[in-house]
């Protein structure tokens, strides 16, 4: 026993405590510079600890730059400091994995509130840092129980909101119609669904509760002074109104106050509706529900929340033709889906203010190039020429891509959040589409299905 003990005490000084790697990345509001600055992290529970030094040019984000890598204990961790300035973040390190955090810079300084840590977090921090999202103002209403509906109570969900009121006989009850589906999904909790009127003269707090009991809703109706609800609606160019003369509006708004997305028109809900709605439609209402909508459902509103909440998603099964296009490339040549066909294609669709396309990217290039069967196709979503050149070339990728300037082949195409990636098999058909970024596994099995039809 004592020689095993002696060996265990001549052993332990060799134990190396697992590591990851911490990717330190800057960008600014506008382009900037970092003198060489201490980085430190604050432990979850412990102290402060310098891991090393940052420094160089910060492009103007979207664009970022890596400033420093390194391993890094593997652990939990809630501050980083700049130099002299902190900044709580939630930083978790695992093991053989890669962690990046990226920093706000402006005039060489940390920027206040600007370190964000995490694949779905920086993607928040380009974000805020260009400009490309913007915050919902303050709003304070009450739904139809009573209770408070404001910034408050809505931070940490994703939430979906529609414009309706209760006398609306044209496309309100095609809007409530796509909730009672939303709603069948069995959402995560962290989602919340909530129709907002737009007539606060007829659709008091009483009117909505009956409304809500007289059609089994779950989810939430809102109400307010028409002050408070003409500043709700402001941001998305709604007014107040009565009838069927209103915009009709479903927006999406992340777990951090921003509005993500903003849909208009009106929706394709095929025939799943209940009746109490269907005797609610108006002439015009029953042509819009025969229509087929403007090209969007449950389906791309439910693609939408789990892009804009970070979640992994497999790629679900394929199915019908690849839209024909002809787009001109960043190389200036025209290229049209005709041309590409005869052998497999993984087309993905990408922005340079997307930072999951960024992550993902190199790995398609090294995955699907690895493949000479498979062509890789990008197609760049609503940037300049200039500007998808500059995101290619920093993030290392060697071909160029496809302008979809009008965003048109996108919306063909189901990218109504970015990245998507669309497997297509030789003969033009959809085998798989990948929502938000893909992960080496996914990617690997689904090549392997390409290859092997």
């Amino acid at each position: 026993m004592a020689i095993v003990l002696a060996g265990l005490l001549l052993a332990l000084p060799h134990l190396r405590p697992q590591t990851g790697t911490l990717l330190v990345l800057g960008a600014g509001r506008s382009a900037d510079s970092l003198a060489p600055t201490t980085i430190s992290l604050h432990a979850t529970g412990g102290g402060w600890a310098a891991v090393g030094t940052a420094s160089g040019q910060v492009p103007a984000a979207p664009e970022l730059r890596e400033l420093l890598g390194l391993d890094v204990a593997v652990g939990s961790y809630d501050g980083v400091r700049v130099g002299g300035a902190e900044q709580l973040v939630d930083i978790r390190v695992e093991s053989s994995r890669v962690e990046p955090l990226l920093i706000g810079i402006e005039s060489g300084h940390l920027i206040f509130g600007a370190a964000y840590a995490g694949n779905d977090q920086v993607n928040l921090g380009l974000g805020e840092l260009s400009g490309k999202f913007v915050a919902m103002p303050a709003f304070d209403l009450v739904d139809h129980n009573g209770n408070p509906l404001n910034n408050a109570t809505i931070a940490g969900q994703d939430v979906v909101i529609a414009a309706f009121h209760t006398t609306c006989h044209q496309t309100c009850p095609l809007y409530t119609a796509l909730f009672a589906q939303l709603e069948k999904q069995k959402l995560p909790e962290d989602v919340l669904l909530v129709e907002v009127t737009t007539d606060p003269t007829t659709d008091t707090r009483a009117t909505l509760a009956d409304y809500a009991h007289s059609i089994g809703a779950q989810w939430k109706f809102a109400t307010g002074t028409p002050e408070a609800l003409t500043a709700f609606w402001q941001p998305f160019g709604v007014a107040l109104a009565s009838g069927d003369s209103h915009v009709s509006t479903l927006a999406l708004l992340d777990r951090h106050g921003y509005i993500r997305l903003v849909y208009r028109g009106v929706p394709d809900i095929g025939h799943d509706i209940a009746p109490p709605l269907v005797t609610s439609l108006g002439t015009e209402g029953l042509r819009e529900l025969a229509s087929g909508g403007d090209g969007w459902g449950t389906p791309q509103v439910l693609q939408s929340l789990v892009t804009i909440s970070g979640r992994e998603n497999v790629a679900p099964a394929g199915g019908g033709v690849a839209p024909a296009f002809s787009l001109t490339g960043t190389d200036g040549v025209r290229v049209s889906l005709a041309g590409l066909l005869g052998r497999p294609l993984v087309i993905n669709f990408w922005a340079t203010y997307c930072a999951p396309c960024r992550v993902e990217m190199p790995m398609l290039q090294s995955k699907v190039g690895a493949q000479p069967a498979v062509r890789l196709v990008l197609i760049n979503e609503g940037d300049s020429a200039q500007a998808a050149r500059s995101f290619l070339s920093s993030a290392g990728i060697h071909q160029p891509a496809l302008l979809d300037s009008d965003l048109a082949v996108g919306r063909a195409y189901g990218a109504v959040a970015l990245p998507i990636t669309v497997f297509v098999r030789a003969d033009g058909s959809i085998a798989a589409r990948q929502i938000g970024q893909i992960n080496e596994p996914v990617l690997v099995a689904e090549l392997s299905n390409l290859s092997g039809q």
